[in-house]
């Protein structure tokens, strides 16, 4: 284990300080109201001590971001090893991330903050950083296909088609969550359970691709519980403590 110096645990700290302040702001008054003053002053840190470690307000949000991406990573990470068929393991995925969502809304906020030009005016180095956990994300996402083509599950060879898939389900899942964030899910769509609808437009995609068992030939609501049971037991209890029901609706 490398043991740090003084100096280098002094500058972690510093850089901890700096981001809990960004990230009460940021929650506090929106990305407009996140400024690299209002940073320093309430991190007590002199500016050019900040910039010395952020070069301008992007790198905050991009770090915060990557920050949580990590937390919902671990979940995902969690999810992959359910023990079960391979379709079941998306299905555990997309738990994960529900489960992330309802848990931890101000992560998802600063998440969906993460986008567009932020990235274009962020550092390389801030916005590789956040590039390889989104990157780890995918790859476990990617690594389920592969173990569906390799059981069997998934009639499918050609890796061009296996990314599509990759990327249509992560596009869903974070498409779905900017869109009951948003509150367009039940202003302009009018849908009273968004999590269920994401869950059956799945179902009819992976159907489509033949990745069996088909929706029609399995218990996908023991297959839910029972991910709640055996791998996010405690999540499942924060919600009730917190009088939050188990499904979701907006």
């Amino acid at each position: 284990m490398i043991q740090l110096s003084a100096k280098q645990i002094e500058i972690q700290q510093r850089e901890a300080t700096i981001l809990t302040e960004a990230r009460r702001i940021l929650l506090e008054r929106g990305y407009f109201g996140l400024t690299m003053d209002r940073v320093a002053q309430a991190s007590d840190c002199p500016k050019g001590t900040m910039y010395q470690r952020f070069g301008c307000k992007e790198d905050l949000v991009l770090a915060l971001a990557a920050e949580s991406l990590e937390r919902r990573l671990a979940m995902v990470a969690r999810s992959a090893a359910y023990a079960g068929m391979s379709r079941e393991r998306v299905v555990a995925l997309g738990e994960a991330a529900a489960l992330f969502a309802r848990l931890q809304p101000e992560d998802l906020r600063i998440l969906h903050a993460a986008t567009g030009p932020v990235r274009e005016n962020a550092s390389p180095t801030r916005l590789d950083a956040l590039v390889r956990v989104e990157r780890a994300v995918v790859e476990i996402l990617k690594g389920i296909l592969e173990d569906a083509v390799r059981e069997g599950d998934l009639p499918i060879r050609d890796t061009a088609v296996l990314n599509e898939m990759a990327f249509g389900i992560w596009a869903l899942v974070d498409g779905s969550y900017t869109l009951i964030e948003s509150g367009a899910t039940r202003n302009a769509l009018a849908l009273s359970d968004p999590i269920s609808s994401m869950f059956q437009v799945f179902n009819v995609l992976a159907d489509g691709y033949g990745w069996r068992p088909l929706y029609a030939d399995h218990d996908w609501e023991e297959v839910l519980a029972n991910v709640r049971r055996t791998v996010f037991p405690e999540e499942i209890q924060r919600l009730r403590t917190m009088g939050m029901p188990d499904t979701q609706n907006a």
